[in-house]
C-alpha cells in the first residue's frame, strides 16, 4: 500500500513538471508576472526601421510614412491627416507608383548603429530591460528571419539587428524584448492596395500584406470643396487580413520568439481584431511553453512578459495589460505597463527638429505609474543610420542621473495602501485630452520596500519649507526610526499636525526634479489616515 501511494505521488509529481500551456483562456490564466519585471520599473525602447529615413510626420506620425504616402485626398481619417505625408512623398521622391515604400529599404543602411553604445545608454538611462523592434507595422523584419526576404540581413543595413542589441544588452545583465506590429501589415498598406500602386506586384506581397478588398461606403468629413464640417458620402473599400497575412504572422512573431527567447514581447493594437484571437491564444502558449522549455521558468510563472493593449484581447490573468500614453488611475491587482514616448502627440519615429518632452516630466509619469504597481517603457528614436539625436541621449544620462540617487525609491518597490495625493494641476490635459503628467510640490506618490518598513513619499516638484503628508494625518507614527530626503545626509526634523506629516526639507538638492523623502518605521509601515 506504501509503496503504491509513493508511486501515484511520484506519477502525479511527473505531471505537473511536465504540464504545459494550451491555446485557450483556462489554461493561460496559469500565468503569473515574473517578480523580474515588477522589479524593473522601467525599461526603454525604440521606433526604427525604413521609415527613418524619410523621417517625415506631416499630420500624424513619422513610423506612419508608409501607410500616408499611398493615401489620397479624402481617404484618411481626421480631416485628411495622411494627405500631408502623400504631398511630400510626390514632391520629394516622386509617384509613389513609381518610388514606393520599398524603395527605401536601400536608403536604410544603420551604418553607425553599435548595439554595445546602445547597451551603454541603456545602462546609463536607469532602465532594466530594453525592447528592441522587430518589426512595425511595415513588416520589414530586423531579425535574421527565413520566413521573408524582406528583412535586414538580406536587404538594406545586411545585419541581423534583433541579434546584435539582444546580445549587447544580456551581456550587461539587462532583460531583453522585442516590438512586434506586424498585424497591422494588411490594413497599414491599405491605400497602396486600394489605389494600385506596388502592392499590386505579387512580388512585394511579403512586404505590403496579401488582404482581402471589400467595396464598401461611408461617411468622411472633408475639408476642401466643403464647408468644414460638412460630410460627403463616398464608395470607399474595406480591408481585412487574408487567412495567408493571419498565418504569416503567427509563424512569424513564433519564430522571432525562438530564434532570440525574449524575456517581453510587445504587441501593439493590430492583434486585437476577433479574426487573430484563435492566434493570439496559439501564440501565448507557444511563448510561455517556450520560456519554459528554456529554462527561464515553469509552468504557472514562465518568467515572461506578453503584453497586450486592449481588455478584450486577452482574458485578465493571461498576459500583461499595456496602455499606450496612458494608465491605470489606482493601484492595480496585477502589474501593468504603460508605453510612451520621448515625443508628444502622435510621433514615435525619428523626425528631425521636433523637440522631446522634458526629463522632469518622465520622472513624474514614472514615479505616478509605479505608485499604482506599473512600470514604464520608453521609446526613443534613433536616425536612419543607427545614432541617437543628442536631445534624446541628454535625457537617458539626465534620467539615469536622478534614478542614481533617487533610485531606491523606485526599483523593486510596491504600491503603499493608497498611491498618492493628487493637486488640481496634475488632473489637467493638453489640448489632444492626454494628461500632461507635471507635478506640483503638493502631488505625492507613495512606494515601499517589499519588507514593508520604509515608505518612499515623493513630492514631484519641490514643496518648499515644508512638505505636508496630508495621508499620515491620523496614523500612527510612533514606530518611526528616520526621516531624510534620498541623496541628503542628514535627519528631518517632523511633526504630525491635523493637516498631516509636516516635514521640515533642507535646502533643495541639485538633482532637480521629484524628491523622494524616505520614511523608515520600526516594523511595518503606518497605514494611512484614511484606512
Amino acid at each position: 500500500m506504501r509503496k503504491a501511494l509513493l508511486f501515484f505521488m511520484v506519477c502525479l509529481s511527473l505531471t505537473a513538471h511536465g504540464q504545459t500551456y494550451e491555446p485557450n483562456w483556462d489554461s493561460l490564466k496559469q500565468y503569473e508576472a515574473p517578480q523580474w519585471y515588477e522589479d524593473a520599473k522601467l525599461g526603454f525602447w525604440v521606433h526604427w526601421g525604413v521609415y527613418s529615413v524619410p523621417a517625415f510626420m506631416g499630420d500624424h506620425a513619422g513610423e506612419w510614412y508608409g501607410r500616408w504616402m499611398y493615401c489620397q485626398h479624402g481617404q484618411s481619417s481626421r480631416d485628411n491627416q495622411g494627405l500631408a505625408t502623400h504631398q511630400h512623398h510626390k514632391a520629394t521622391y516622386g509617384d509613389p507608383g513609381q518610388f514606393g515604400y520599398k524603395d527605401f529599404i536601400p536608403m536604410f543602411k544603420a551604418e553607425n548603429f553599435d548595439a554595445d553604445q546602445w547597451a551603454d545608454l541603456c545602462v546609463d538611462g536607469g532602465a532594466k530591460f530594453f525592447t528592441m523592434m522587430g518589426a512595425h507595422h511595415d513588416s520589414f523584419c530586423l531579425w535574421d528571419t527565413k520566413l521573408s526576404k524582406w528583412n535586414s540581413v538580406n536587404m538594406g543595413p545586411q545585419r541581423d539587428l534583433v541579434g546584435e542589441i539582444a546580445e549587447a544588452v544580456r551581456k550587461r545583465g539587462l532583460k531583453f524584448g522585442v516590438s512586434n506590429h506586424t498585424a497591422w501589415n494588411s490594413t497599414f498598406f491599405q491605400w497602396n492596395h486600394i489605389n494600385g500602386y506596388d502592392a499590386k506586384d505579387p512580388a512585394n506581397q511579403d512586404l505590403y500584406g496579401n488582404p482581402i478588398i471589400e467595396p464598401g461606403m461611408d461617411k468622411i468629413r472633408i475639408k476642401e470643396g466643403e464647408e468644414r464640417g460638412s460630410w460627403l458620402k463616398r464608395s470607399r473599400d474595406t480591408i481585412q487580413p487574408s487567412e495567408r497575412d493571419l498565418d504569416r504572422w503567427l509563424a512569424r512573431t513564433k519564430e522571432l520568439a525562438n530564434l532570440y527567447k525574449p524575456d517581453l514581447y510587445y504587441f501593439d493594437w493590430g492583434m486585437n481584431p476577433p479574426i487573430f484571437e484563435s492566434r493570439r491564444k496559439a501564440f501565448a502558449s507557444y511563448y510561455y511553453n517556450n520560456a519554459i522549455d528554456s529554462g527561464k521558468g515553469k509552468f504557472g510563472s514562465p518568467q515572461v512578459v506578453l503584453n497586450y493593449k486592449n481588455w478584450a484581447t486577452f482574458k485578465p490573468g493571461t498576459a500583461v495589460r499595456d496602455f499606450e500614453r496612458g494608465g491605470m488611475d489606482n493601484i492595480a491587482e496585477m502589474v501593468w505597463q504603460t508605453d510612451d514616448c520621448v515625443y508628444d502627440d502622435h510621433n514615435w519615429g525619428y523626425v528631425p527638429g521636433v523637440a522631446i518632452k522634458p526629463t522632469n516630466t518622465i520622472v513624474d509619469e514614472l514615479m505616478d505609474i509605479i505608485s499604482k504597481r506599473g512600470v514604464l517603457m520608453l521609446s526613443f528614436a534613433p536616425k536612419a543610420d543607427g545614432t541617437f539625436p543628442d536631445d534624446q541621449k541628454a535625457m537617458m544620462r539626465e534620467l539615469g542621473a536622478w534614478l542614481k540617487v533617487c533610485g531606491e525609491a523606485v526599483y523593486a518597490t510596491r504600491p503603499y495602501d493608497v498611491f498618492g495625493e493628487v493637486s488640481e494641476a496634475w488632473n489637467k490635459k493638453d489640448e489632444h485630452g492626454r494628461k500632461t503628467y507635471h507635478g506640483t510640490g503638493k502631488d505625492i506618490r507613495f512606494t515601499r520596500n517589499k519588507n514593508n518598513n520604509v515608505l518612499y513619499a515623493t513630492a514631484l516638484d519641490w514643496p518648499g519649507e515644508r512638505m505636508v503628508v496630508q495621508s499620515l494625518a491620523e496614523s500612527d507614527l510612533d514606530g518611526i526610526q528616520s526621516v531624510r530626503l534620498l541623496g541628503v545626509d542628514s535627519e528631518l526634523k517632523w511633526d504630525q499636525t491635523p493637516q498631516g506629516m509636516e516635514i521640515r526639507m533642507p535646502a533643495q538638492p541639485g538633482y532637480g526634479m521629484a524628491y523622494p523623502v524616505r520614511i523608515e518605521f520600526e516594523t511595518n509601515i503606518a497605514p494611512p489616515s484614511s484606512t
